[in-house]
């Protein structure tokens, strides 16, 4: 019984004297001493994407971001561009452009609101409006 016990108290010994030698993994420090990257020092800075704007930005925008069952499936360009200059006028005086429909007959969704008129308002802010 005395050799069991002294082989485990060996053990034990064997495994707290091994486990001081072992230092910090690389890539972290000792508790209390923090290393800090240059990177994360210098913080995020938010990107501005560049975006195009004109006539042919805002068609684009509009035609890549119509849904496929939209109500102004042959619309000429001509006409998008009047729908994005009234968004522009709408937006300029003030209006609440989530209520705003820019299409004679347009429906709302289920949510209340004009999805055709919605695209064609976000693209004009984008590209069109001053």
């Amino acid at each position: 019984m005395m050799k069991r016990s002294a082989a485990v108290l060996g053990t034990v010994l064997l495994a707290v004297m091994l486990a001081g030698c072992a230092g910090p993994v690389e890539g972290t420090a000792p508790e209390g001493d923090v290393e800090i990257s240059a990177e994360a020092t210098e913080g995020l800075v938010a990107e501005t994407p560049e975006v195009e704007t004109g006539e042919q930005a805002f068609l684009d925008e509009v035609r890549a971001n119509l849904r496929p069952e939209n109500v102004i499936p042959n619309a000429t360009d001509e006409q998008l561009l009047d729908a994005g200059e009234q968004a522009c006028e709408a937006i300029a005086n003030g209006a609440d452009t989530s209520t705003l429909s820019l299409i004679d007959g347009e429906s709302t969704d289920v949510s209340g609101y004009y999805p055709d008129s919605a695209t064609i308002i976000v693209a004009a802010r984008q590209a069109l409006c001053d």
